[in-house]
């Protein structure tokens, strides 16, 4: 988990959310798994080359240091694909739904936003979008 300020209409907050949205990290054994997924809410687990990801002990403990460190860190969806919706949740541009373009830099992307039925090509922070599904668009 780490903490983030949310702004609401009438104020701002610091709320604890998932370093990772929508990933749960589990410790277990591969045959295990099967009742892993099987617990309400659980989607499906991530698989590589058809084996369930394994994420290294090194790789969890530096995690682990980030989120104890006194640094800041944002963590980025780099699984934006071009065209997919978006919506902007912070900033002068919140409301505002759009398509996903590029990366422009390492925390600044491109959205489409087709207000006004003008296309407009303007760049956010990245923290600034999240996906949407297609029919809120």
């Amino acid at each position: 988990m780490q903490t983030v300020v949310r702004q609401w209409s009438d104020r701002k907050k610091k709320v604890q959310v998932p370093l990772f949205s929508s990933y749960v990290f589990i410790h277990a054994e591969q045959r295990d798994l099967y009742h892993a997924v099987q617990t309400d809410g659980v989607a499906r687990a991530i698989h590589f080359n058809e084996a369930p990801a394994v994420i290294p002990d090194e790789q969890i403990d530096l995690i682990r240091k980030i989120l104890a460190g006194p640094d800041a860190f944002e963590v980025m969806d780099r699984s934006y694909v071009k065209g997919d919706p978006v919506a902007v949740v912070h900033g002068p541009l919140k409301g505002s739904r759009g398509r996903w373009i590029n990366w422009r830099g390492k925390k600044r992307v491109s959205l489409e936003l087709e207000q006004l039925h003008q296309v407009i090509l303007v760049e956010v922070p990245a923290a600034f979008i999240e996906k949407i599904n297609a029919d809120k668009l």
